[in-house]
């Protein structure tokens, strides 16, 4: 089923076509009790994974837990708002309306040093992924600050492309990472890190995840939002 749009100004801008990205800032108490979790003897979860970095460590089922209780209100915020614009507002997900649950289906860090990226990708068997930053190099601002007098600055900050270059469309996006910082997006995005100079580590996670969400009783809509999905699949 096509969602259908109906101007509601007489002059409005809007951008029906884009992929979201959501952004939190994390707890310094969460990202040192991430910082404190991380082990070297953790699983090694690289053979799963494309980055050309030092170490990508599996999450344990603690750590899934802890990351899902943390994160759980505000990924519910995000997929309220999610279904909202893309829908054109014609679907609205309300936390108070709806029990739901966190289904993570991998959790790992990455420890990148100097010189290390990770190539563009996108992340398979679940609708969400995510990357929180808990650490960086001591001494890198004075690298982005170098680095941010050339044309085009890129050093040790993640970008996300979609769709291709066009006149009036945006197709990639940089961010600057930053201890705290959290941002989720649909799994499919494509993304890429690029490599640093300055000596030292680069520590984010990473978590892909699938929300699911059931109406609350008594609410008028009854259903599972995963039906809901699959039957306008099938109207479209």
């Amino acid at each position: 089923m096509a969602n259908i749009y109906t101007p509601k100004e007489e002059e409005e801008i809007f951008a029906p076509f884009s992929p979201i990205i959501g952004y939190k800032k994390m707890s310094s108490s969460f990202v040192d009790k991430l910082n404190d979790a991380m082990d070297e003897n953790m699983e090694d979860w690289s053979p799963n994974l494309v980055g050309k970095v030092s170490q990508e460590l599996k999450f344990t089922k603690e750590l899934d837990q802890l990351w899902a209780k943390e994160m759980g209100t505000f990924l519910m915020k995000y997929q309220s708002h999610a279904e909202l614009y893309t829908s054109l507002g014609q679907r609205n997900i309300q936390p108070d309306i709806f029990n739901y649950s966190i289904d993570v289906t991998s959790g790992w860090f990455v420890r990148q040093f100097e010189n290390e990226y990770n190539p563009i990708h996108v992340h398979l068997g679940s609708y969400l992924s995510c990357v929180g930053y808990l650490k960086l190099p001591d001494g890198i601002d004075e690298e982005w600050e170098e680095d941010y007098k050339d044309h085009h600055p890129s050093n040790g900050h993640i970008q996300f492309v979609y769709g291709h270059a066009a006149n009036h469309t945006g197709s990639n996006c940089l961010m600057k990472p930053r201890v705290g910082d959290f941002y989720v997006f649909p799994a499919h995005l494509h993304h890429c890190v690029y490599p640093f100079k300055t000596k030292g580590e680069r520590r984010s996670f990473s978590v892909n995840c699938t929300i699911s969400a059931t109406y609350k009783e008594g609410t008028e809509n009854s259903k599972n939002l995963a039906e809901l999905h699959k039957d306008l699949k099938k109207e479209e």
